[in-house]
């Protein structure tokens, strides 16, 4: 009796729920009709959350001629330009597959999306231990707000906003707006009993529904790049989702969408927030829509031997950061980028060799993407003529950067260069 009872409640509140945000939708859809809907942009902090080191911030009590000569120097915040971060969680496995720092300009609608590979070697924990940056969310017992800081201290960032999507709401809002038509570059079989992980798509033009289009961002058994193949995918599947958002969205499916939020969506969103970003990224074309990966190498802990890890470059990475994530007007100095060399070990050479040396950006735009899709190179045993890369850039393949940064570290076999799939003792392991 107390079940039903139970069941009861939780569909009236879901019922509830459905309404609220149906009266929402229409709302919004009545305000846009008219054309006089427009929510009050968000307030954000603005504190800086890292060290600027000797840089003056605080002009007030200096005279008009000090405030000119130091305003240059002060980080002055950009108005109507916002930075978030969005991971998705796998509860099963305590790890997150997906995690994306972007940007989004109202002024111009540009979105900036920047993917953290899961497998890069940082040091967020107190004991100085070196982990694959995937298991940071547990670490930080779910608390996003912790993850969030953890970037904004070392890579000298801001994240004003920042959300937790669990996989079970991936698929269903992924089934709420009809699925999303894809060109899958080649076939995907792989099984993980473990995980409840079953993969099985074909190559072709098709609409994946929620369980599929999960199996397609998740793969990577195969890639030669393995986790960077994957996050390759998963622009394809970024440029496609935005595309049929865009085109089936209506008072329904926001009402839907905005459900599957509320429970299963960690996020500091206000509603508010949440309706003002969503009918801004109404207007967004594809051409606005800019998508990287953080540039780095991948390298085994010991060289010849141990866990691959993706090792960030710095150089590389700052300059992503001052092109793509930067808020405000001034650029942020080397001198106090990663202040804490979380992101390398200096005690061994060949990871930081590679900290050290410059990489390689590979830059694609949404309508280019939808055009002509991505080039994402397969092992031997999967290799099929493919369509070549849209965008001119050098591949995040180790294989082809440069040979200085690899020559302590020996050269892997196609096979060899696909990581093993991570597991929660991935993250635990420790580099002296």
């Amino acid at each position: 009796m107390t079940n039903k009872n139970t069941n009861k409640k939780e569909r009236l509140v879901e019922t509830l729920v459905i309404l609220f945000f149906t009266l929402v939708a229409i709302g919004i859809g009545v305000g846009i009709a008219a054309g006089n809907f427009s929510p009050a942009p968000p307030d954000v902090d603005e504190e800086i959350p890292f060290h600027t080191g000797d840089v003056e911030t605080d002009l007030e009590n200096l005279g008009q001629e000090d405030q000119a000569d130091k305003q240059e120097d002060k980080y002055v915040r950009k108005e109507g330009v916002y930075n978030f971060m969005f991971v998705g969680y796998d509860k099963a496995a305590g790890l997150t597959d997906v995690i994306m720092l972007a940007q989004f300009d109202t002024n111009t609608g540009g979105i900036n999306i920047i993917q953290i590979p899961r497998d890069t070697y940082a040091r967020y924990n107190e004991g100085g231990y070196y982990r694959k940056i995937n298991g940071a969310l547990s670490y930080f017992k779910r608390d996003l707000d912790d993850l969030a800081s953890f970037f904004e201290t070392n890579l000298c960032i801001n994240i004003d906003f920042y959300g937790s999507i669990d996989l079970v709401a991936f698929r269903n809002i992924v089934d709420i707006i009809g699925g999303v038509y894809i060109d899958v570059p080649e076939d995907m079989e792989y099984d993980d009993p473990a995980q409840g992980l079953y993969i099985n798509i074909k190559k072709g033009p098709q609409v994946l529904d929620g369980k599929t289009a999960e199996g397609f961002v998740r793969f990577r058994s195969g890639y030669v790049t393995a986790d960077i193949g994957r996050t390759d995918a998963q622009k394809l599947f970024m440029t496609a989702f935005m595309k049929q958002f865009k085109s089936k969205v209506s008072v329904s499916t926001l009402a839907q969408i905005g459900t599957q939020i509320l429970k299963y969506v960690n996020t500091n969103l206000t509603l508010n927030e949440f309706v003002y970003f969503a009918t801004k990224v109404l207007d967004i074309d594809l051409d606005k829509l800019t998508m990287m990966t953080l540039p780095g190498v991948s390298a085994r802990e010991y060289g010849s031997s141990g866990t691959w890890y993706y090792v960030l470059s710095r150089s590389s990475m700052l300059s992503v950061v001052n092109e793509y994530l930067n808020v405000y007007s001034r650029d942020i100095p080397d001198s106090i980028f990663d202040p804490n060399r979380v992101f390398t070990n200096e005690s061994a050479d060949h990871l930081n060799k590679i900290y050290l040396s410059d990489g390689n950006t590979s830059i694609y735009v949404g309508d280019e993407v939808d055009e002509n899709g991505i080039h994402i190179p397969r092992t031997e045993k999967h290799n099929t003529p493919q369509a070549q890369p849209t965008v001119d850039t050098p591949s995040e393949n180790p294989e082809d950067t440069d040979t200085e940064s690899q020559d302590t570290i020996d050269e892997p076999t196609l096979e060899e260069n696909v990581p093993e799939e991570n597991n929660p003792e991935d993250t635990e392991e420790i580099i002296e």
